[in-house]
């Protein structure tokens, strides 16, 4: 039986599936927060993969502390309310995952990327995601565990 739970899952998924870009949140050294915009593909288990430069503050902040939350948001209308807009967020850890098991799936999505893979100092890190925040609409809010994808 359908309900409402179980759409906004099924659309998370399609929107983690469709890729494009998300806000990262990574934790500094001393603990205080960092956001910033990455590239996202998914694997087949719907974990995010994003390929960064090791001279990006996000992978520094990711090599010190592998925990971060990663949002990713459906279309946002210009003659609509943005607050209404789809969108979940992931709650886990990164990992650097081999460049053979991420590129495919990463270069399908973001072909120009290949240009960052031949500078040498890029990586392909994936999610572990425990949780997720997906907001359906006003009033639709609802978290789950990410191993209910």
């Amino acid at each position: 039986m359908e309900t409402p739970k179980l759409n906004a899952i099924a659309t998370a998924r399609k929107l983690l599936q469709s890729g494009g870009t998300g806000a990262l949140s990574t934790l500094e050294k001393d603990g205080s927060p960092f956001t910033s915009l990455v590239n996202i593909a998914c694997d087949e288990r719907f974990r995010p993969l994003i390929l960064t430069s090791a001279l990006s503050h996000h992978t520094k902040c990711l090599i010190a502390n592998p925990r971060a939350s990663l949002m990713l948001h459906d279309t946002i209308r210009i003659d609509a309310d943005p607050m209404l807009t789809f969108r979940v967020s992931l709650s886990g850890q990164f990992q650097v995952v081999k460049h053979e098991v991420a590129a495919n799936m990463f270069l399908t999505r973001h072909p120009y990327a290949e240009l960052y893979l031949s500078l040498g100092d890029f990586s392909f890190w994936r999610m572990e995601p425990s949780d997720a925040h997906i907001i359906a609409g006003f009033g639709r809010a609802y978290s789950v565990r990410f191993k209910d994808f």
